[in-house]
């Protein structure tokens, strides 16, 4: 994939123009090299995502996941839960507002650890499964 070339946002700001070789994804801003160690500095700043520019997907890409992450009703808030009463993903808003009596009201990052625990489990079964095949083929 080509990178067309980004400058760094906060040089950009000082009319200094830097290439960018990182991006961070909470900013939503390429950094230059030396902007990129200050953000990893910074207190703030510290646990912010980043990537190599050439990891990024195409614009395209980007604003499609962020309208599957946005609220229905309030397009500024991202999607946190899950009621499985309605099935319907909500946002904390509509999760305290319509959803608060519902019975199975999950966040879904815990519905992701979940299904990640589920997947390492069924690793190990498939390769004890591929180690018995292995075997039965041997003999």
């Amino acid at each position: 994939m080509s990178v067309s070339k980004q400058l760094c946002g906060p040089c950009l700001q000082e009319t200094i123009e830097t290439d960018g070789v990182s991006y961070c994804t909470v900013c939503e801003e390429p950094l230059c090299e030396k902007c990129k160690l200050d953000h990893g500095r910074r207190k703030v700043l510290k646990h912010h995502k980043l990537c190599d520019l050439t990891d990024l997907p195409p614009k395209e890409i980007n604003d499609l996941l962020k309208s599957l992450l946005a609220c229905p009703n309030h397009e500024k808030e991202e999607v946190v839960y899950l009621c499985k009463d309605h099935d319907v993903t909500c946002c904390n808003k509509c999760a305290m507002a319509d959803h608060r009596k519902c019975e199975e009201v999950k966040q879904l990052s815990d519905i992701l650890h979940d299904i990640k625990m589920d997947c390492s489990g069924l690793k190990s079964v498939l390769r004890e499964m591929q180690q018995n095949c292995e075997s039965l083929l041997e003999h």
